[in-house]
């Protein structure tokens, strides 16, 4: 019976992953991981809207924290996001489990549809950079044109001995 859910267990996992694709987002980043990925990819054509958001960035608990491009369509948006431990010790953080706020409409990430991770333990001197995507809530669409505001709630940095724990938040305003 345990060999019979094993293999179910698995064959859910490749089916899952088969559904996952790269993405055309630039993350802002200068880590290896996924920019790296995005050179050796053709052009695809356009679609929905596109916003620089490389100005948002801030510092959390030693987390050089930043934002890259933002792609919107009626069915997704995609955030690029870069990550850099400045301190010396682990920091752990997890931007994957937190939520978009869209008007009244709250989004949370989908892990199978990311591109790249900045998740988890974030060892002293590391950058990392991904591209995580918010589908639209099951059954509806987003309205491309009326989103004026992206408020992003990253959860928190937490250091090694959890004595400082400082939440990651932007907000973006859609021109």
């Amino acid at each position: 019976m345990k060999k019979i859910k094993m293999v179910s267990l698995s064959a859910l996992v490749v089916l899952g992953l088969v559904g996952c694709s790269e993405s055309d987002v630039s993350t802002g980043g200068t880590a290896n991981s996924v920019e790296g990925k995005k050179e050796a990819s053709a052009p695809k054509k356009e679609d929905g809207k596109r916003i620089d958001a490389t100005k948002h960035q801030m510092e959390a608990a030693g987390l050089k924290v930043g934002l890259g491009e933002i792609k919107i369509t009626d069915e997704k948006i995609e955030v690029g996001i870069n990550v850099e431990n400045t301190s010396n010790q682990v920091l752990s953080f997890y931007p994957d489990q937190g939520q978009m706020v869209i008007g009244d409409m709250q989004l949370t990430s989908n892990f199978m549809m990311n591109d790249g991770t900045v998740d988890g333990e974030i060892q002293p001197g590391v950058k990392q950079d991904a591209v995580y995507v918010y589908p639209a809530p099951d059954g509806k669409t987003l309205d491309v044109k009326s989103i004026q505001e992206i408020k992003f709630f990253f959860g928190d940095v937490t250091t090694a001995d959890y004595m400082t724990t400082k939440p990651v938040n932007f907000t973006v305003g859609i021109e």
